[in-house]
C-alpha cells in the first residue's frame, strides 16, 4: 500500500537547438490503489518537456512526438505484470510552440507483494538509447482493516463528466509528478482513498480524518496545516484537499494522513515526502535564556566546543537550522549559541531535550571513528551524512577490490521514510582517502543517477556512448548482483 514519490528530474537537459537530437527530460511518480470490484492497481505518472522531445512532421501536416513506453513489474526474473504502449504528444504547428508539457497516465491491476517496478521510455525520433529506470515498489492492501491509498500530488481537479482513466470517485484529476514545491507554487493539492472503514467500525460508526504537514527531521507539526473532520463508515471514501503553503519555510516534510477511531487511537497512516523551496525566509526564533541557565545546556561555557557541537548537526538540521548557523556560527556570542543548541533539541523532546543529544552525540562519535579521514570529520563525510540522517544501514556490502571497477559500498535500509527496500551506492575515485562519495540512491530527495554503473567503471572502462546504462562488468564482477540482492 505503500507509495514513494520519485522524482527523476532526469537533469539531462540538452544544450542543442531544436535541431538537434535532444535527450529526454521526464518526471516520474506512482500511487498505489484498491479497488473493491478489481482488486490493488498502480497508477504511473509521467509528464515531458516539449522541449526535450524531438518533433517531426506526420501525416496531418503537423509536428508531433512519438514515445515508446514499457512498465515492468518484476519478481526476480519473472515479468507479474506490464504494459507497453506509444505515445503522441499534442499536435503542433511549429518548435517555437514546442514548450509544452504533456502527461500520460497508466493504471496497472497488480496482486499484493513486492515488486521491481521497471520504466522504459524511448524518444522514436531519437538516436538516444531509451532511459531504464528501475523503482522498488510494494503492494499491500489487506480487506480486513481499515486501510489508505497512495497519496497523489495533484495540479488541479474538477468533477468529472463522466468516467475516464483520469478520473477517480467524479472528479477529472491531473496529476503532479514532482514532490519539489517553489516559492511561485503557493498550493499543495493531494487525493487520497480510504478503505473497509464500515466492515471494520460497523455501519453506525464514525472516524476522524486528520491531515498535515510535518517537517521530517523533527517531527513537528506545521502551524496553519492542519485538517480534520469527522466522517461517517463507508465501504471506500476519497478525499480530495489543498493547502495553502505560501508561509511554508524551505525544507524537507511529509503529508500525512491518518484515521483514528472513537477512542482517539490511529486506525489508519500513509505520509508522503516532498520539499519546499522558500525564497520568503522567516525568523528563527531562539529559547529563552532564563530556560538555559537551568538546562543541560548552561553547561557548556566553551564556545570552540559548542561551535563543534553545532556543526555535528547538520546532517538531521532543517533548512532554517542551517541557515542560521551559516549565518552565526563563527560570530555569533555564546549565549546566542547555547540558545539555538538548546533550542535544537527541544524542538525534537519537548519533554527531555538532553537525553536527545546524549544519543545523537554517541552517533557522531559512530560516525567520526569510521568514516573521517585526515581532512574531514566523519559527520562531514557522505556516508556520515546517510548514517546520522537515517539510522545504521541493515546491511552494508562492502567491496574494496574488484576488476575494473572502483572500491565501492552499497547500503541497504528494510525502511526509509515510509519508503521500503531502499539502497545508497558510495564510491572511492581518489583511492587514497577513506572519503566515498554518494553516487546513487533509490532514497526520494537523494542523489540519483541513472548512469551510476557507469561512473563506477570510469577508471579503466571507457565507451563512446555518454548514456549507456548497463555496462559489461566484466568478468568477476559482482556490481549488479549486489545491487539487486544486497548481502
Amino acid at each position: 500500500m505503500k507509495n514513494m514519490l520519485l522524482i527523476l528530474f532526469a537533469f539531462l537537459f540538452a544544450s542543442q537547438s531544436f535541431a538537434g537530437d535532444k535527450k529526454l527530460n521526464v518526471y516520474i511518480s506512482y500511487c498505489t490503489f484498491n479497488s473493491p470490484q478489481d482488486g490493488p492497481y498502480v497508477e504511473t505518472y509521467l509528464a515531458f518537456s516539449g522541449r526535450t522531445v524531438n518533433f517531426v512532421p506526420n501525416d496531418n501536416g503537423k509536428l508531433q512526438a512519438k514515445l515508446e513506453i514499457l512498465i515492468l513489474f518484476k519478481q526476480n526474473d519473472s515479468i507479474k505484470a506490464f504494459r507497453k504502449y506509444n505515445l503522441s504528444s499534442p499536435e503542433i504547428d511549429d518548435t517555437t510552440k514546442a514548450g509544452i508539457l504533456f502527461h500520460d497516465q497508466q493504471r496497472i491491476s497488480i496482486p499484493n507483494g513486492d515488486y521491481d517496478m521497471e520504466i522504459s521510455i524511448h524518444d522514436v525520433n531519437s538516436k538516444q538509447p531509451a532511459y531504464v529506470i528501475n523503482e522498488p515498489i510494494t503492494v499491500l492492501f489487506n480487506n480486513s482493516e481499515v486501510q489508505i491509498s497512495g497519496i497523489e500530488f495533484v495540479q488541479n481537479a474538477e468533477k468529472a463528466n463522466g468516467v475516464s482513466a483520469s478520473s477517480k470517485a467524479g472528479y477529472e484529476l491531473l496529476p503532479l509528478p514532482i514532490n519539489v514545491f517553489p516559492t511561485s507554487e503557493n498550493k499543495l493539492m493531494y487525493y487520497a482513498e480510504m478503505y473497509n472503514m464500515k466492515k471494520v467500525l460497523g455501519d453506525s460508526s464514525q472516524y476522524l480524518l486528520r491531515t498535515y504537514i510535518e517537517e521530517v527531521q523533527t517531527g513537528r507539526k506545521m502551524a496553519g496545516m492542519l485538517y480534520q473532520k469527522r466522517m461517517d463508515s463507508r465501504d471506500v471514501e476519497a478525499f480530495l484537499h489543498q493547502y495553502d503553503i505560501t508561509s511554508l519555510p524551505t525544507g524537507a516534510y511529509f503529508l500525512v494522513v491518518e484515521m483514528k477511531d472513537r477512542e482517539n487511537n490511529v486506525i489508519g497512516m500513509n505520509k508522503v515526502y516532498f520539499e519546499r523551496w522558500n525564497d520568503n525566509e522567516q525568523e528563527y526564533l531562539l529559547a529563552d535564556i532564563d530556560i538555559i541557565s537551568n538546562s543541560f545546556v548552561g553547561n557548556y561555557t566553551s564556545i570552540d566546543s559548542l561551535r563543534e557541537n553545532i556543526r555535528s548537526l547538520r546532517p538531521i538540521s532543517t533548512a532554517a537550522e542551517k541557515n542560521f548557523v551559516d549565518k552565526n556560527l563563527t560570530t555569533a556570542d555564546l549565549e546566542t549559541l547555547q540558545k539555538f543548541f538548546y533550542n535544537f533539541w527541544y524542538q525534537r523532546n519537548e519533554v527531555d531535550p538532553r537525553s536527545e543529544w546524549v544519543v545523537y552525540c554517541e552517533q557522531v562519535r559512530i560516525v567520526n571513528a569510521n568514516f573521517g579521514s585526515k581532512i574531514r570529520k566523519g559527520y562531514e563525510t557522505e556516508r556520515g551524512r546517510v548514517y546520522l540522517q537515517y539510522g545504521a544501514p541493515n546491511t552494508i556490502t562492502d567491496v574494496p577490490h574488484e576488476p575494473a571497477v572502483y572500491p565501492y559500498q552499497i547500503w541497504h535500509y528494510y525502511s526509509v521514510h515510509n519508503q521500503s527496500n531502499r539502497k545508497f551506492i558510495f564510491v572511492n575515485f581518489d583511492l587514497v582517502t577513506n572519503d566515498f562519495e554518494l553516487l546513487h540512491s533509490d532514497v526520494t530527495g537523494e542523489v540519483y543517477d541513472i548512469r551510476w554503473n557507469q561512473k563506477l567503471l570510469r577508471r579503466n572502462y571507457t565507451t563512446n556512448d555518454l548514456d549507456e546504462q548497463d555496462p559489461d562488468f566484466g568478468w568477476g564482477s559482482k556490481v549488479n548482483e549486489f545491487f539487486d540482492t544486497p548481502h
